[in-house]
């Protein structure tokens, strides 16, 4: 039988994201152009390793930005939107009463929020990264052991997580959670066996999350 293979993906670039601002997860936060093709690219990635209207399973966080990411994808593989599950256990860190505002304006009050490697700092009153691990971890109980292939939209520090978790990163010495590295938006971990590879796209650089 074929390995189960989960191939996991950031959304695109957002408005939020361009005008770095922290985003929420229970506002829309639109795709900018680059954003829409950052989608549209990953769908031909996927397209080129797994065909035209491939028999995948689709999941999906609960956010306008992936929901979008996802109906970009779906449209280039020839696959139904309506199909994907959606689950706001995939959706990014919570940064509690931070969302919406500027990195900078939050930064010159209480100091850098961008960690090293381009982690995020919790916010008082948002997640920290167990209680993210927890929610992902519920999720994986309830489709890891489904066979097939798993595509997966969802966000820059939960996917991180995520990965850490499925493909067996050290655990964070200050987060206390496995953390993989980050990738740019718009690109594909292939996760396969405990085992990760960059399907498309890249590690970070300097852009902010």
């Amino acid at each position: 039988m074929p390995a189960t293979r989960f191939f996991i993906m950031r959304h695109g670039e957002t408005v939020y994201n361009a005008a770095r601002r922290l985003q929420a997860n229970h506002i829309h936060t639109p795709l900018t152009r680059l954003g829409a093709e950052q989608a549209l690219a990953m769908g031909a990635a996927l397209r080129g390793a797994l065909g035209d209207r491939p028999a995948v399973s689709l999941h999906v966080s609960e956010t306008g930005r992936a929901l979008q990411t996802m109906a970009m994808i779906t449209d280039v593989l020839g696959l139904d939107w309506f199909a994907a599950r959606r689950t706001d256990d995939l959706k990014e860190i919570d940064m509690g009463s931070w969302c919406g505002r500027l990195y900078d304006d939050v930064e010159a009050e209480i100091g850098p929020i961008v960690l090293a490697d381009h982690l995020l700092r919790p916010a008082p009153d948002g997640e920290d990264y167990p209680m993210i691990a927890a929610r992902l971890n519920r999720w994986l109980g309830e489709v890891a052991d489904q066979p097939g292939d798993h595509v997966v939209v969802m966000h820059g520090i939960s996917s991180r997580v995520l990965r850490g978790i499925m493909a067996g990163y050290p655990v964070h010495p200050d987060l206390g959670v496995p953390i993989a590295p980050s990738l740019m938006q718009g690109s594909i971990a292939l996760v396969v066996e405990g085992q990760e590879t960059v399907l498309f796209g890249s590690e970070r650089g300097t852009e902010h999350a």
